[in-house]
């Protein structure tokens, strides 16, 4: 039975996987609790071909499906919304080491410009992080949608762009080579 993996419980996978260390991981359904789903962070190492469960960070906001994961300045991290809007990023500063996961930045809701206001108090909104800019900025996605910057040192947002992203599926397959495919 592969390390840290308990074979009572189906693990449904969501998207998107991050590659860091050697490894695949993404956040899965790993249980259920008393109130729903229990979210978890699960690993596959491609050289050693072999499956476990990574610790995830000690916050309430991360036991929501409005949970993503990425890497940050080479380290992998996790974005965790609550129904208010508000989100966090944790980032494991030490891969593998539970006590190594840091609260980053703590945010309270920001709605990209363009985004109608809504008037009741909960808001979904699925935070990823896309990458670490040069200039020191977090670039983010939001919902899918809409991309913005978020500068640490200046505390403030900016919305880059709106536009509709289609998801990205990896492939072992290369772009070129599927396009030069004949049927």
């Amino acid at each position: 039975m592969p390390k840290g993996i308990r074979p009572q419980l189906k693990y449904v996978i969501r998207p998107p996987v991050v590659l860091i260390e050697g490894s695949l991981h993404w956040v899965a359904v790993v249980g259920m609790g008393g109130v729903g789903p229990v979210f978890g962070i699960i690993s596959f190492d491609l050289a050693g071909v072999v499956f476990e469960e990574i610790p995830h960070p000690p916050s309430q906001r991360l036991m929501s499906d409005l949970y993503s994961l990425s890497v940050l300045n080479g380290c992998l991290s996790a974005v965790g919304s609550d129904e208010t809007g508000h989100f966090d990023i944790w980032v494991m500063k030490q891969y593998h080491v539970k006590e190594s996961w840091a609260k980053q930045f703590s945010f309270d809701p920001y709605l990209p410009r363009g985004w109608p206001v809504n008037t009741s108090s909960s808001v979904r909104i699925l935070v990823k992080i896309i990458c670490a800019l040069k200039n020191g900025e977090i670039l983010l996605q939001y919902n899918n949608s809409s991309l913005v910057s978020y500068d640490p040192v200046e505390y403030r947002f900016k919305t880059t762009t709106y536009l509709k992203a289609l998801p990205f599926l990896p492939s072992l397959f290369s772009a070129k080579a599927t396009m030069n495919f004949q049927f």
